[in-house]
């Protein structure tokens, strides 16, 4: 456990972060904690647009296969029982 810092006095100097309103927020972020978050944000943002992308495609090709199942099916109700073969009666 770190050691903890002595309650400020009056007169000490020390350090405090505000907003833009004057509250009281934590410390920013250092230079490589930054860097870090962002390269994290950025590749978590990539992976997330490419797992749009991908399902996306599968639905498209999913749409795809099922439509040519279907024309496959309408051709063979069209070609009827004899498979093409013409006046074989079976």
């Amino acid at each position: 456990m770190p050691a903890r810092l002595p309650d400020p006095r009056p007169g000490d100097e020390f350090r405090i972060w505000t907003d833009g309103h004057g509250r009281i927020v934590a410390r920013p972020l250092d230079t490589a904690t930054a860097t870090t978050h962002a390269v994290l944000a950025g590749v978590g943002t990539t992976l997330a647009a490419a797992a749009l992308v991908e399902g996306l495609r599968r639905l498209t090709v999913w749409r795809m296969v099922l439509r040519r199942y279907a024309r496959w099916d309408r051709a063979w109700d069209k070609a009827g029982p004899d498979w093409g073969r013409t006046g074989t009666g079976n």
